[in-house]
């Protein structure tokens, strides 16, 4: 669904936007194909197509993001936050610590909420970052109101390096996409379990979510979740078919 869309997102790009190239010391994909974008002046969400993704530079740093999204994340966003913190080493050189620090939040708002007692997916995904481990660990889980510190910092560590622990990550966890792919092309691997299009990142299987890497876009430029369009909404104005993930 392009056209007015797409005119007024080609009128918010920074003047000058630029591709990010390859790092050629590790081969690691650091945003070729992705568009350095400007957060709109409203803060309303904007349609992401194709590959276009905000760089990293342009993220909103992790404090800003913290405040933006602590109402969503409820009465527990100090140990959320305080949880993700312990993930200080980028797997990816185009992206710093406080950088990845950010995609684990935006992607714990996307998710989940801040909810650590969610279960979806016919209860195959479980927890802060929505895991389906591949491994024989058993996901993380908690009641609502009995969420400790420790249980958050386990969900996150399964959904960020596929395991509980700080060894090597592994598949599903997004370090493990995030090390040898750009920020968008991991999303769309984490939500989807590969990349079915790498010159688009709206193609997703029936049970994954089209919108998703344009809505972590979104979540990362600030966007605050009362300004994010429900699934009907997104698919009026960008085209985008709402999954089924009940």
């Amino acid at each position: 669904m392009y056209g007015l869309m797409d005119a007024l997102f080609t009128s918010l790009l920074i003047p000058h936007a630029f591709a990010a190239p390859q790092d050629s010391s590790t081969g690691a994909d650091s945003g070729a194909g992705e568009n350095d974008l400007m957060s709109m002046e409203d803060g309303s969400y904007i349609c992401l197509h194709k590959t276009t993704f905000p760089l990293p530079p342009t993220w909103q740093s992790f404090e800003e993001l913290s405040t933006i999204n602590q109402q969503r994340l409820g009465s527990d966003s100090d140990n959320i936050i305080k949880a993700i913190k312990t993930f200080d080493t980028s797997p990816n050189p185009s992206v710093n610590a406080e950088q990845f620090q950010s995609l684990i939040l935006a992607l714990v708002v996307q998710e989940s909420g801040g909810k650590g007692d969610v279960v979806s997916d016919k209860r195959k995904s479980f927890g802060l970052l929505q895991v389906q481990l591949q491994n024989e660990e058993k996901p993380v889980t908690c009641t609502p109101g009995s969420c400790t510190y420790d249980d958050y910092l386990k969900m996150l560590q399964q959904g960020v390096n596929g395991h509980i622990g700080t060894a090597k990550a592994e598949p599903p966890g997004i370090a493990f996409w995030l090390a040898f792919n750009s920020p968008g092309a991991a999303l769309r691997s984490y939500n989807t379990g590969s990349l079915p299009d790498k010159f688009d990142y709206g193609k997703a299987s029936p049970t994954s979510t089209e919108s998703y890497v344009s809505d972590l876009g979104n979540r990362l430029a600030g966007v605050s979740p009362e300004r994010f369009p429900d699934a009907n909404k997104l698919q009026q104005m960008c085209g985008f078919v709402p999954g089924d993930s009940s």
